[in-house]
């Protein structure tokens, strides 16, 4: 085994809890429709929430996932939300499986 091997952490399978997907603005909209698939397919829907900058990241994500005909998009909220003394805008979108999109991931998804 050589040094890279080594150092190389291990992959550990994403095993969501609920339905909740707190989007950052840490990874790429490409990440995070990867992640909300995972998410898709333990829960036939799921709620993005985003604060701040992450939320054009988490509009890309759920309309990427749209326009491909995986999911629809039951309900958009956006509010203002007071963290630590600053006002931040906070938006939650829900997204809800469609059938062609629960066969389609579930066939990407194999492992």
């Amino acid at each position: 085994m050589n040094s890279q091997q080594a150092q190389r952490p291990q992959k550990q399978k994403l095993d969501p809890t609920d339905n909740q997907l707190h989007v950052s603005s840490k990874k790429t909209a490409k990440e995070f429709i990867f992640i909300a698939k995972i998410f898709l397919k333990k829960f036939n829907n799921v709620e993005l929430h985003a604060l701040g900058e992450a939320t054009k990241i988490s509009v890309r994500v759920a309309e990427n996932l749209q326009r491909q005909g995986l999911i629809t998009i039951s309900k958009i909220n956006s509010f203002t939300a007071d963290i630590e003394g600053r006002k931040r805008v906070k938006l939650v979108i829900i997204l809800q499986l469609t059938q062609d999109g629960k066969a389609r991931i579930n066939q990407e998804l194999q492992a």
